[in-house]
C-alpha cells in the first residue's frame, strides 16, 4: 500500500486555522451589520471568505501582505462578473480555499522541507473544491440558523456574529486540503512503503533512520529559510533514501541467511550424500551426487552473502550515525542570533555534504575491492566428466542398425 493515501498532517496547525476562521467570520458578520446601517451593504458571502484569508495569511511580512491583498481581490472578482448568485459564491469561496493552501505553503516554506507534507496543484484544486462546496453548504445552514434566531428575537449584533461565525467555520474547514498527504515527502513515503517488507536489523536501522530524518525536519523547520537549509535538507534526504533503498535490496535475502535455513541445506546435503553412497544404481548415484554438489555450492554462497550482509549493515550503521550527528548539530542551532544561525547552517550543510560523499565513495570502493578479491580467489572448477549412463545417452536401435550393417 502506498504511504501517500489520506494522511493528515499537523492537526494542531489545522485547528488554529479553523479557530482563526471562526473568529474572522464573526468579525465579518459585524462588518456586514455596520455596512447595512450606513447604507452600503456588502454581501456577507464575500466578507467572510476575504476575512478568513486575511486572518489566516502566513509567511513573512510581504507574504502576508500579498496573500491578504489577493484574498480581498480574488474573492471580490466573481461579484463583478454578473454570474448567478450560487456560482458567484462558489467561485469566490473557491479562490479563498486555494489561497488557504498557499498560506500553508508560506508557513512551512515551499523549498527545503524535510519529512513534511508538500501541497501541490492537487491540493490547490482540492482546496478550491472544498471551499466552494463547504461555503455553499454553510450558507444554507447559516440561512436556516438566521431564520430561527429571528423567530427568537435575537439581537442583531449577536445574530450576525453567529451567522458570520458559521460561514467562517465552514470556510476554515476547507483548509484541510493543505494538510492531507496526497503528495507526502518522497523520502518518507518511500521509507514507509518499504518498511513492511524489511525484517531484522535492516528494519530496525531503517526505522531509526526515518525517525532521525523526521527529527531533523522538525529542527530545520525552526531555522531561517536560507539556501543552506535547502542544501542540508537535500543532503539529509539523500542519506535517508540511500539507506532505506540499500536495506530494501536485502529484504528477500534476510530470511535465507538465517542459521536454520543454512542448517536445513546442510542436513539435506548430507542426506543426499548418504543416499548416493547407499545407492546401487550408477545413474541414480550420479544424480544424487550432482544434487549434493549443487547444495554444497548453495551453502558456500550463503556464507559469502553473510559476509556481504555484515558490510551492508556496517554501512547502514554509518549512515544512521551521520543522521544522528545531523540531529544533534541542528539542535545546537535552535538558539542564537539569526545571522549566526545562517552562518552556522551554511557551514553545517557543506560539512555534511562532504561527509556524505566521502562515506558513500568509501562504501562503494570497499565493496568493489572485497568483491574483486572474492572473485580472484575463487578456483576454477573443471567440468565433471560426462557419464553416458548419467546423461541418459543410450543408443537407440535406429543408431545401432548402421553399425551392424557396416560390420
Amino acid at each position: 500500500m502506498s504511504a501517500t493515501i489520506l494522511q493528515f498532517h499537523h492537526r494542531e496547525a489545522f485547528e488554529r486555522t479553523v479557530t482563526r476562521a471562526l473568529a474572522a467570520g464573526a468579525g465579518a458578520g459585524l462588518v456586514h451589520l455596520v455596512t447595512l446601517r450606513v447604507g452600503l451593504p456588502l454581501p456577507l458571502s464575500w466578507l467572510v471568505p476575504a476575512a478568513v484569508v486575511v486572518a489566516c495569511a502566513r509567511g513573512d511580512k510581504w507574504d502576508r501582505v500579498l496573500l491578504g491583498g489577493l484574498g480581498v481581490l480574488l474573492t471580490a472578482l466573481p461579484y463583478a462578473l454578473g454570474m448567478a448568485p450560487a456560482w458567484t459564491v462558489a467561485c469566490s469561496a473557491a479562490a479563498a480555499g486555494a489561497l488557504l493552501v498557499r498560506a500553508r505553503l508560506n508557513e512551512r516554506g515551499e523549498e527545503g522541507q524535510v519529512a513534511e507534507a508538500r501541497p501541490t496543484l492537487v491540493h490547490f484544486g482540492l482546496g478550491a473544491a472544498l471551499g466552494a462546496g463547504l461555503t455553499l453548504a454553510g450558507l444554507e445552514v447559516a440561512q436556516v440558523f438566521s431564520a430561527r434566531l429571528l423567530d427568537l428575537a435575537t439581537p442583531a449584533l449577536l445574530r450576525v456574529g453567529l451567522v458570520g461565525g458559521i460561514l467562517g467555520l465552514f470556510m476554515g474547514l476547507s483548509a484541510a486540503a493543505a494538510h492531507l498527504a496526497l503528495s507526502a515527502d518522497p523520502v518518507e513515503a518511500r521509507a514507509e512503503e518499504l518498511l513492511p517488507r524489511l525484517a531484522g536489523d535492516f528494519r530496525t536501522l531503517s526505522e531509526r533512520a526515518l525517525a532521525l530524518y523526521r527529527q531533523c525536519g522538525q529542527s530545520l523547520a525552526l531555522l531561517p529559510r536560507e539556501p543552506a537549509r535547502e542544501e542540508l535538507a537535500r543532503t539529509l534526504a539523500r542519506i535517508t533514501r540511500d539507506a532505506v533503498e540499500l536495506a530494501s535490496e536485502w529484504a528477500g535475502v534476510e530470511a535465507q541467511l538465517e542459521e536454520r535455513a543454512q542448517a536445513e541445506l546442510q542436513a539435506e546435503r548430507e542426506d543426499l550424500e548418504r543416499s548416493a553412497r547407499a545407492s546401487t544404481d550408477a545413474v541414480a548415484r550420479r544424480q544424487l551426487e550432482l544434487a549434493a554438489a549443487s547444495l554444497a555450492e548453495e551453502v558456500e554462497r550463503l556464507g559469502e552473502l553473510k559476509q556481504r550482509r555484515e558490510r551492508i549493515l556496517a554501512r547502514l550503521r554509518a549512515e544512521v550515525a551521520l543522521l544522528e550527528r545531523a540531529r544533534v548539530a541542528l539542535l545546537s542551532l535552535r538558539s542564537g542570533q539569526a545571522q549566526l544561525k545562517a552562518a552556522e547552517l551554511s557551514a553545517l550543510a557543506r560539512r555534511f555534504r562532504a561527509l556524505s560523499s566521502v562515506q558513500w565513495e568509501e562504501g562503494q570502493s570497499l565493496d568493489a575491492v572485497a568483491t574483486q578479491a572474492a572473485l580472484s580467489v575463487t578456483p576454477a572448477v573443471a567440468p565433471p566428466p560426462v557419464d553416458p549412463l548419467a546423461a541418459g545417452t543410450a543408443t537407440t536401435p535406429s543408431e545401432e542398425i548402421p553399425k551392424v550393417r557396416e560390420s
